[in-house]
């Protein structure tokens, strides 16, 4: 794993980073992070022991860039679920994911 997958993956676990992150951030997302954000992102890694240059900050980051589709993201980070599932009436929410939609046409 790299440097930078390694400091991802300690900001996930650490709240405190996580809100250190969201601080030089605020809504940008991090793969529209300007040098000067990477910079000040790269500065709490090294804090946190993790030497992580700006050329391995973009290029962690160009690299993720690609696995996903900020389509495939947003269906993630947003529990999107496709198809017609209906919730109302008696017991609704409470089935088993596996019947949801068995016999119904």
């Amino acid at each position: 794993m790299s440097k930078m997958a390694d400091f991802y993956a300690k900001v996930v676990a650490d709240a405190d980073l996580r809100a250190k992150l969201t601080e030089i951030l605020g809504d940008t997302e991090i793969s529209k992070a300007t040098d000067e954000q990477l910079a000040k992102i790269g500065e709490i890694a090294k804090e946190a022991g993790f030497d992580v240059s700006l050329e391995e900050a973009k290029a962690y980051l160009a690299s993720e860039a690609k696995d996903l589709s900020d389509d495939a993201l947003d269906a993630v980070a947003g529990g999107t679920v496709k198809g017609g599932i209906e919730c109302k009436g008696e017991g609704a929410g409470v089935r088993d994911r596996t019947d949801v939609g068995v016999g119904k046409k």
